[in-house]
C-alpha cells in the first residue's frame, strides 16, 4: 500500500520519520559502516583492521573516496569484505567535502544504522555490538561512541593546550531545549549510555531515515570542521541521543593530507561562528562568551607559535582572523536591500501576496517583439528541450526568439537555426570574464531585443545577463526550474544583489513561488507561476500500438513493464530503482525493469545494475532513446524516485500516453500528481515505499487504468505546450512594455500580471 505523507512548510512532503518513542524495543537494526577517506591509505587500512575482528560485523561498508584511492587498497578492502559476507561499496565523491561525502553514503546505504567513522580511528572489537544493541530501541536516533584522545594526554604541552580550550570554554554555547516524551529507559544505567547534546564525527552513529530527512550542512566550508557539533545540536532538540560508555574508539589523530594551519585556523571560525549563529540563540551574554572564546583562543596560538618549530601556530592565528573577517562580511551582506526579508533575523516573508498576473493581450495588440534567451548550452536536458520547445512556438504570438548560449551551442543549436532562430554562442570565456557585459550588450542592441529571459536561473547566465540588460534599459524575467529547500541557496549571493534588477521571476507551480520567497528571498509580488508542459501534438503524430510498442521492446503480453525514464545523473536516485526492483523480482515474475536515459552517471548505474545480481531480461538498461513517445505506449508503470523534482516533464509525458506514474511527493509534484488519482506519490528515494508503489500497480489493473485515465485528461485539459506558449508570449509583451528602471519596481506590492491558474 502506498502511504500518503504529510506536509512540511518547505515545499516538500513526507512521513514523519521520527522514531516513535512508545514503540517497543523490537530487531537489532542493519548496521552500514561509513568511513570518509582522502588520500590517507596507511590510516584507514589500520581503521579497518579494527573493523574486520568486530564481535559484531556490519552489514555493509561503505567507503566515500574524497582523494585519489589506489585501485589496489580498494580491491584489497573489496577481497576482505567478500570473505566476512559484508557489502562493499567505494565510491567517488563527486563534490569534495566531508558533509557531501556523508550525505552521499546516506542515499546509497542499505542499512538502517549509519555508523559513521573517521578514517584514523581504532575501535575497540565490541564497538559495533555495542552501538547495535542501543538503536534496538527506535527512540534512540543517534549514538556517539567514547572517545579516547590519548594525543590530548601525551606530553605537558598538549595537557596545557586543552586547558586553554576549557578556559576558553570553547563550544559552552548549546541549543537549550531538548526532545519531547518519555526518556529511554537505558538513561536508568548511566553505565551504559548517558545523554548526548552533541555528537562526535570520530565515531557516531545515526538511523539512515533521520541523515535523509536531516541532511549533514553542506554549506560548511572545507572539510567541514564542526560538521558533527552543527548535526548533533540540530537533531538533540528533537530526538534522543545518547553517549554510549560501552562503545569505545581511540582517535589516533593523524594528521597528515588533513590540511595546513591557515585553512585549519580559517575553518575553525568560520564554522565556529556559522554553526552557533544558526543553531542557537545568541544574545548579549552568547556574544560576550564568543568573544572571550575566541580572544584565548587566538592567544594560546601566538604563545605556542613563540616557540621553537611551532610556527604553525601563527599561520592558525591568521587564518582564524581571515575566517572572522569573513563572517564580518556575512554579516554585513544579510543586511539586504529594503523589502527584502532578512534571513539572518529569522524574517519569514509575507506569502499572502498574489502572484504576478497579466491580462491576455492578444498578439496583434502590439507589434512583434525580440526577446533573448539566455542559457549556458542547449543540452538534451529537460529543461533545454522545454526552452526549445517554447520557442519554436513564441513566434506564432507575437514574439521573435533569440537564444544567446554562454558556452559553445551544444547539440540542439542547429535544430533551433534550421527553424530560423538566432544562436549566439561562446559569449562567456572563463567565469570572471567581465568582457561578457560589452558581447550581451551588443546583441540586445544590435538585434534590438525588448526583453531578456535567463533560462533556467542561477550562475553565470542570470549575473551575466541581468547586468548587461541593466546597463542597456532592458527589462529581464528570470525563469526558474529549481526548487528550493532550507540552507541550499540557488541564488548565489551576487545574483541575489541583483533581485532589484529583475522585473519578473517565473515559477513552475505554487509551491515553488512559495518556496522562492521563503528560501531564495525572491519578492513575493514578482514572481508569476507558468507550470510545464509537453507537445501533446507529438502524442496524436504517433499513434503507436500498445503491441507494435512492446514488440519494439521485446515484451511479452503476460509482462509488466516499469520504467524510469530519467537522465542519468546521481538526484535521480537510479540505484534507488534497482534496489526496489532486486525487492520485487523474486516476488513477481512478470515484472520487467527498464532504465532509459544517458548521463554522465552511466557507469554508476551500470555497476549498480551488475550488482544487483538480476538477471539482464529483468533489469534492462535501454540507454538514450529518441522514440520515448513511441515506446511509450508499451510500459505499464513509469516512476521517479529522485531526492528532489521541481515539475516533472516525464510524469506529464506518462500521463500524455496513459501510463500510470508513481513519483516523489516534493517540489511542485503534487500540484498535478493527486494521490490515487492521478498517481502515486511516494516519499524522495525511498526504495520501500516505491516498491509497495509497484507493488500495489501492478496487482491491481483496475487501478492503474483510473489512473491512467484521470491522468490524461488533466493533462489534455491544462499542460499542452501552446496554453504555456500564450502565457509566456502575453508575460513578455507586459514585460516589455513595462518601465525598466529599478527605481519605478516596487517589489513587494503586486502588479497586474496574467491569470495564469488555467495553464
Amino acid at each position: 500500500m502506498c502511504r500518503r505523507s504529510g506536509r512540511f512548510s518547505d515545499g516538500r512532503t513526507g512521513p514523519e520519520r521520527r522514531p516513535a518513542e512508545g514503540r517497543s524495543v523490537t530487531r537489532t537494526p542493519s548496521i552500514s559502516v561509513v568511513i570518509c577517506t582522502r588520500n590517507r591509505p596507511q590510516a584507514l587500512a589500520e581503521t579497518l583492521a579494527s573493523i574486520w575482528p568486530q564481535s559484531r560485523r556490519p552489514d555493509e561498508l561503505i567507503l566515500i573516496d574524497d582523494g585519489d584511492l589506489d585501485a589496489a587498497v580498494r580491491d584489497d578492502v573489496a577481497a576482505h569484505c567478500s570473505r566476512l559476507g559484508v557489502r562493499f561499496l567505494c565510491e567517488k565523491n563527486a563534490r569534495p567535502g566531508l558533509t557531501p561525502g556523508r550525505n552521499l553514503a546516506a542515499r546509497l546505504a542499505t542499512g538502517d544504522v549509519l555508523f559513521y567513522l573517521d578514517d584514523d580511528v581504532t575501535c575497540r572489537p565490541d564497538c559495533i555490538e555495542r552501538v547495535a544493541a542501543l538503536f534496538a530501541d527506535p527512540a534512540i536516533a543517534g549514538v556517539t561512541a567514547t572517545i579516547e584522545e590519548p594525543r590530548f594526554e601525551c606530553s605537558r604541552s598538549a595537557r596545557l593546550y586543552q586547558l586553554g580550550y576549557r578556559i576558553a570554554a570553547w563550544w559552552r554555547i548549546a541549543p537549550r531545549t531538548g526532545p519531547k516524551g518519555p526518556p529511554p529507559r537505558i538513561l536508568e544505567r548511566p553505565w551504559v549510555a548517558t545523554r548526548a547534546r552533541w555528537l562526535s564525527g570520530a565515531a557516531m552513529a545515526l538511523r539512515r531515515t533521520i541523515v535523509l530527512e536531516h541532511p549533514f550542512d553542506e554549506n560548511l566550508v572545507e572539510y567541514a570542521l564542526g560538521e558533527d557539533r552543527e548535526m548533533g545540536y540540530r537533531l538533540a532538540s528533537r530526538y534522543w541521543l545518547l553517549e554510549s560508555k560501552l562503545a569505545r574508539v581511540v582517535h589516533r589523530r593523524d594528521g597528515a593530507a588533513r590540511t595546513e594551519n591557515r585553512r585549519l585556523g580559517y575553518m575553525t571560525v568560520r564554522n565556529y561562528l556559522y554553526i552557533l549563529g544558526k543553531t542557537c540563540t545568541i544574545g548579549v551574554g552568547e556574544r560576550l562568551l564568543i568573544a572571550w572564546s575566541l580572544f584565548v583562543v587566538a592567544c594560546m596560538h601566538l604563545a605556542w607559535s613563540l616557540g621553537p618549530g611551532q610556527r604553525g601556530h601563527f599561520s592558525s592565528l591568521w587564518g582564524m582572523l581571515e575566517g572572522l573577517a569573513a563572517s564580518l562580511r556575512d554579516l554585513c551582506a544579510a543586511r539586504t536591500p529594503r523589502g527584502t526579508p532578512n534571513p539572518r533575523r529569522g524574517a519569514r516573508p509575507d506569502i499572502a501576496t498574489p502572484p504576478l498576473t497579466i491580462a491576455n493581450s492578444g498578439r496583434n495588440a502590439t507589434p512583434p517583439r525580440n526577446v533573448l534567451f539566455v542559457t549556458n548550452r542547449l543540452e538534451p536536458g529537460g529543461a533545454e528541450l522545454m526552452l526549445l520547445a517554447l520557442v519554436k512556438r513564441l513566434s506564432a504570438h507575437g514574439i521573435r526568439p533569440h537564444i544567446l548560449c554562454l558556452k559553445d551551442g551544444g547539440p540542439l543549436a542547429p535544430e533551433c537555426r534550421s527553424l530560423g532562430i538566432p544562436v549566439y554562442e561562446k559569449i562567456l570565456e572563463h567565469r570572471t570574464d567581465a568582457a561578457a557585459i560589452c558581447r550581451i550588450g551588443g546583441i540586445i542592441a544590435d538585434s534590438a531585443i525588448d526583453a531578456v529571459v535567463v533560462a533556467h536561473s542561477g550562475g553565470d547566465r542570470m549575473f551575466w545577463a541581468t547586468l548587461a540588460a541593466a546597463l542597456s534599459g532592458t527589462p529581464v524575467v528570470v525563469w526558474s526550474h529549481w526548487f528550493p529547500l532550507p540552507n541550499q541557496h540557488h541564488f548565489e549571493r551576487a545574483n541575489r544583489a541583483l533581485y532589484r534588477l529583475v522585473q519578473v521571476f517565473v515559477a513552475l507551480g505554487e509551491r515553488q513561488r512559495q518556496a522562492l520567497i521563503r528560501h531564495e528571498y525572491v519578492p513575493a509580488g514578482r514572481i508569476a507561476v507558468i507550470p510545464n508542459a509537453i507537445e501533446l501534438d507529438r502524442f496524436r503524430r504517433h499513434d503507436v500500438s500498445r503491441a507494435e510498442a512492446r514488440r519494439r521492446l521485446g515484451l511479452a503480453d503476460d509482462q509488466i513493464a516499469v520504467a524510469i525514464i530519467a537522465n542519468l545523473r546521481r538526484e535521480k536516485r537510479h540505484d534507488v530503482f534497482i534496489q526496489a526492483a532486486r525487492n520485487l523480482a523474486p516476488r513477481d515474475a512478470r515484472l520487467r525493469f527498464l532504465v532509459i536515459g544517458d548521463g554522465p552517471g552511466r557507469d554508476a548505474v551500470q555497476s549498480c545494475a551488475a550488482a544487483s545480481g538480476l538477471d539482464p531480461e529483468v533489469l534492462r538498461l535501454l540507454g538514450p532513446r529518441s522514440d520515448i513517445v513511441e515506446i511509450l505506449p508499451a510500459i505499464d508503470i513509469s516512476c521517479l524516485c529522485s531526492d528532489q523534482e521541481c515539475f516533472s516533464v516525464t510524469m506529464l509525458e506518462a500521463a500524455a500516453a496513459g501510463v500510470p506514474f508513481i513519483g516523489p511527493d516534493s517540489g511542485c509534484m503534487p500540484e498535478f500528481l493527486e494521490h490515487r488519482k492521478t498517481g502515486l506519490l511516494i516519499e524522495p528515494a525511498d526504495p520501500i515505499q516505491l516498491a509497495e508503489a509497484i507493488a500495489e500497480l501492478a496487482r491491481d489493473s483496475d487501478l492503474r487504468t483510473a489512473i491512467a485515465d484521470a491522468a490524461r485528461r488533466k493533462v489534455l485539459i491544462g499542460y499542452g505546450i501552446e496554453k504555456m506558449s500564450e502565457a509566456f508570449a502575453d508575460l513578455l509583451r507586459a514585460t516589455a512594455a513595462a518601465p525598466s528602471s529599478s527605481a519605478q519596481i516596487d517589489r513587494d506590492r503586486p502588479r497586474r500580471l496574467p491569470e495564469f491558474a488555467a495553464v
